[in-house]
């Protein structure tokens, strides 16, 4: 098995551990590339990638949450919307990571509509598929994942990395909620490097 397709199926790019529940959807989204490293492949830039990438994002999505995956097809047509709307969610998540709060984030200024069917079944479980196709679909999917963290108050733990070259996706159970690196070895070392050496210039 390729390395991108083990990455894919084991669920956690770049080593990262999964969010849990649903969100991990919005998680796998973000990270199908990385904002500033261009040398790191992006999995929404062709068809046959972008469909691998989705099919194993939904069959982990629908094991986290108990309900089917729903059929969604992307074509070439697809995909420019669908890498905009995973920019739109990576400045959501850094905008909220940059300190706005327990909260709801700050949006970068542009809403987002996206049409859900809720089926109430006969145990009293609420089952929810996207009622769009192609991106959208995987929009809409997003956006409810994104209600339902809210709701559970665990949106806040979803950020991305604060070293604006990678902005990693990463789900942060540390107690205090404290995290700001997808990687304290990598990004934060990094970073604290150039602080520092940015001190003693200007010492």
């Amino acid at each position: 098995m390729a390395e991108a397709e083990k990455e894919r199926v084991t669920g956690g790019r770049f080593g990262l551990a999964p969010a849990p529940g649903g969100l991990r959807l919005v998680q796998d989204l973000v990270n199908t590339a990385l904002a500033g490293r261009p040398g790191v492949a992006d999995w929404l830039m062709e068809p046959g990638t972008a469909s691998a990438w989705l099919s194993q994002a939904l069959e982990a999505w629908s094991a986290a949450t108990g309900i089917a995956a729903p059929g969604i097809d992307l074509d070439q047509s697809d995909l420019a919307a669908l890498r905009d709307h995973r920019e739109l969610l990576r400045a959501v998540l850094r905008a909220g990571s940059g300190g706005a709060g327990p909260g709801t984030r700050p949006g970068p200024g542009r809403e987002v509509t996206a049409r859900i069917l809720l089926t109430a079944e006969a145990d009293g479980r609420v089952r929810y598929e996207p009622l769009e196709s192609g991106w959208r679909a995987v929009r809409a999917l997003a956006s409810a994942e994104m209600l339902l963290a809210q709701a559970a108050g665990t949106w806040p733990r979803l950020k991305t990395c604060a070293y604006r070259t990678c902005g990693g996706c990463f789900y942060d159970s540390s107690p205090n909620r404290a995290r700001v690196w997808h990687d304290t070895k990598m990004c934060g070392n990094v970073s604290n490097l150039r602080a520092s050496r940015a001190r003693r210039r200007l010492g």
